[in-house]
């Protein structure tokens, strides 16, 4: 029987700029005709969203005020590419400090796992996150790109699969999204809603044979491929392009109570059993919270998240899972994670939260 493999440890990162009040206020100056406005902004308040970081110091302006999005001259998707270049990697190191801190080092790292799906250079981040960590330059490197939502799952399967081959591997994995830097001036409905949602954000964990953290006990993953197309992520002259299918939660829905086993355990689930589901808007947690028949403290952990940073793509769930992993109690408590993305995909993890201390 294969070595246990644990998520032992994560850290967690958020810009300096909270701008979601100024997102909301830009509005106006942009969105066309007035029907169109009015039904974004009663989406935008029915969200359950209160905060939403962005490396965007000045987002939103007129022409000539500085602001990256300039009403009516919004940037290429090079000059967005520019700032990712220069932003990403300083937010994905804040998380690996802030996870280097909570573990006393990371020495033993012998792979590196990166998501993203906000940008793309290379040499990329995993190169600046090896010089940044002092990591071994024999480190094994991944780079898990344009899987959107789902992505910290998927990296978290790879880790597992690579603690249970090598029990002394010790994996890094790091997730930065910059979703930000998509905003586009655009008539598809679909497309400005997912603007209400995103914004940007970084994680960082460390998966190991220490059984420290949520014993990872199974993986899976799944696709619904009947709806393949209502969720979308393109690259376009003027920035990624989101499509988000207002029926995607319904779908979800749908595709799990056809097959069951396409989640794992977690038609199994228990009450004690605590969860963190993608908080991909409030829509898909409610779906999810009826399917499975949850509490409002196991729902807690992702709708806070959502809450409080809205939704920033592959690093979402970790930031769910951090809070997981801080309320654990003297004994060991079943979990289940799950995550939503293009295909239209279901990947997720059965763990169990061991003993705090």
């Amino acid at each position: 029987m294969p070595p246990s493999a644990c998520l032992n440890a994560i850290a967690t990162a958020v810009p300096a700029y909270e701008r979601h009040e100024v997102f909301l206020e830009s509005l106006p100056h942009w969105i066309q005709p007035e029907a169109t406005l009015q039904r974004l902004q009663q989406i935008a308040e029915n969200a359950a969203i209160g905060c939403r970081h962005t490396v965007l110091e000045n987002p939103l302006g007129p022409a000539g005020s500085g602001a990256f999005y300039q009403y009516g001259a919004f940037p290429s998707t090079g000059e967005r590419m520019q700032v990712y270049k220069k932003e990403a990697p300083l937010l994905a190191c804040r998380a690996v400090d802030a996870l280097t801190e909570k573990v006393g080092g990371l020495a033993g790292v012998t792979h590196l796992i990166v998501t993203t799906c906000t940008g793309f250079y290379a040499p990329g981040l995993d190169i600046d996150l090896v010089k940044h960590a002092g990591l071994s330059p024999t480190v094994k490197r991944t780079v898990i790109g344009f899987m959107g939502c789902y992505a910290a799952l998927t990296g978290l399967r790879q880790a597992r699969e690579v603690v249970q081959a090598d029990p002394a591997a010790v994996v890094l994995m790091v997730n930065v999204e910059l979703c930000s830097l998509h905003l586009q001036e655009t008539d598809h409905f679909d497309r400005l809603v997912s603007f209400c949602l995103f914004a940007d954000g970084a994680a960082a964990s460390l998966i190991s044979a220490a059984p420290q953290g949520a014993r990872l006990e199974d993986c899976y993953s799944a696709l619904s491929l009947a709806d393949a197309d209502r969720m979308a992520w393109t690259v376009e002259d003027d920035g990624f392009a989101m499509t988000l299918d207002a029926r995607v939660p319904v779908k979800i829905k749908q595709f799990l109570a056809r097959q069951p086993e396409a989640a794992g355990r977690c038609a199994g689930a228990g009450p004690e059993d605590v969860w963190a589901i993608h908080p991909g808007g409030r829509m898909i947690l409610d779906a999810l919270e009826g399917h499975y028949g949850l509490t409002a403290a196991q729902m807690a952990p992702s709708r806070g998240v959502l809450r409080d940073y809205g939704n920033m793509s592959s690093a979402t769930i970790m930031f769910a899972m951090a809070r997981l992993l801080d309320g654990a109690g003297p004994v060991e408590r079943p979990g289940h994670a799950l995550a939503f993305g293009p295909g239209l995909t279901v990947e997720g993890v059965d763990f169990t939260v061991l003993p705090a201390g």
